[in-house]
């Protein structure tokens, strides 16, 4: 296993001619600080693995203490590489760390709040990293620049991952917390009538995979008694955000020119994704995973940005037609010159603050923000 599906790495010289050409100068220049850091980062994978071996004291991060060791090893690396980038984040009115239970499950959260208002709307956050990497701190920077942009607090969270936990138990925890917050967003001060739910990559297929099982089977959430309805969760959500998803394409004009070790999109690297996360190839076809066939019909308004250069760039493409065709109102946005994973370098990437702000523009104007 590596830490690949997620990544932009410093293998460019692997790189076709016609993609480096295409790429704008700024992605380049991310290639460039990836490739200079790429030692560092894999010293924390290395430190791990020592560990393991019982060589030397460094914990593993307790969130990992039952992954196998190679998992946590390129957890940790995934972390030290995603540092560098979350630094220089806004600053917010108030954050905060709580967990939320799911069955027997507790869900952490962190809620950025972007200012002193009693009450706010709710976005939903939902990381990516093909459903094995990722947690709150190496996509903090992100949910940060969404608060503020929104005007919404941000609720991001730390669903479980894979291999420890398979499909559909991500799924179930992501839509859980959606429910939790219409009954009781109140507790954080979050209208619970008011929420986006948003996701990157692996978050994006959570994310409308969670609205589906929201308006189709609301009754497999584990439900508190002081809920206000099996409907209401589903209606509750005024917007979605999705960034570079994968929505059920196995074969498409994108995967077939572009994705490889520079971006960590490998055939193989998205074909192990499946292996590790379903139990069998059945669950692929699932609506919740396979969105494309779904029953699109009655969504609420939808944000799509995907990135020109990604292979996942047609599934955005293809969802976002479908979506109007059901009648569903739709931003598509795709940025031509930059891979998959653009939204994490905003310290130096135009794209991927322009993609924040018009999504985060979407979602306020859908939520009824007030300024």
């Amino acid at each position: 296993m590596t830490h690949d599906a997620t990544s932009p790495s410093p293998q460019g010289s692997t790189m076709p001619r016609d993609i480096r050409e295409a790429l704008s100068t700024q992605m380049r220049e991310v290639l460039r600080v990836q490739d200079a850091r790429a030692a560092e980062c894999r010293k924390a994978a290395d430190d791990v693995v020592t560990a393991r071996m019982g060589r030397e004291a460094v914990p593993d991060d307790s969130r990992d203490a039952l992954a196998p060791t190679e998992f946590a090893a390129a957890r940790a690396e995934y972390r030290a590489e995603r540092a560098f980038w979350n630094e220089d984040g806004p600053t917010m009115a108030q954050t905060l760390d709580a967990n939320i239970r799911v069955g027997d499950v507790e869900v952490r959260v962190r809620i950025h709040r972007p200012s002193d208002d009693s009450t706010l709307p709710g976005v939903v956050f939902l990381h990516g990293g093909g459903f094995s990497l990722g947690d709150l701190d190496t996509h903090d920077r992100i949910a940060r620049v969404i608060a503020v942009a929104s005007g919404a607090a941000v609720i991001a969270v730390d669903y479980s991952l894979s291999p420890e936990a398979i499909f559909p138990q991500a799924l179930l925890e992501c839509a859980a917390v959606i429910d939790r917050l219409v009954a009781h967003g109140g507790t954080w001060g979050i209208d619970g009538s008011r929420l986006a739910v948003a996701g990157d990559s692996a978050g994006a297929m959570l994310a409308l995979g969670a609205a589906l099982l929201l308006r189709d089977e609301p009754e497999r959430i584990q439900h508190t008694p002081e809920r206000v309805g099996v409907e209401k969760a589903f209606t509750s959500i005024r917007a979605l955000l999705l960034f570079y998803g994968g929505h059920g394409l196995t074969d498409s004009e994108s995967r077939r020119l572009f994705g490889g070790a520079w971006d960590g999109m490998t055939p193989e690297a998205l074909a192990s994704i499946a292996t590790l996360h379903y139990s069998s190839p059945a669950d692929a076809e699932s609506p919740y995973v396979n969105h494309l066939g779904a029953d699109l019909r009655g969504l609420p308004p939808t944000f799509i940005a995907a990135a020109g250069l990604d292979p996942l760039r047609d599934d955005s493409r293809a969802l976002a037609a479908l979506l109007r065709r059901a009648g569903t109102e739709v931003e598509y946005i795709e940025y031509p010159q930059v891979l998959h994973s653009f939204l994490h370098f905003g310290r130096m990437l135009d794209e991927a603050n322009a993609a924040l702000e018009a999504a985060s523009t979407f979602a306020a104007s859908h939520l009824g923000r007030v300024d």
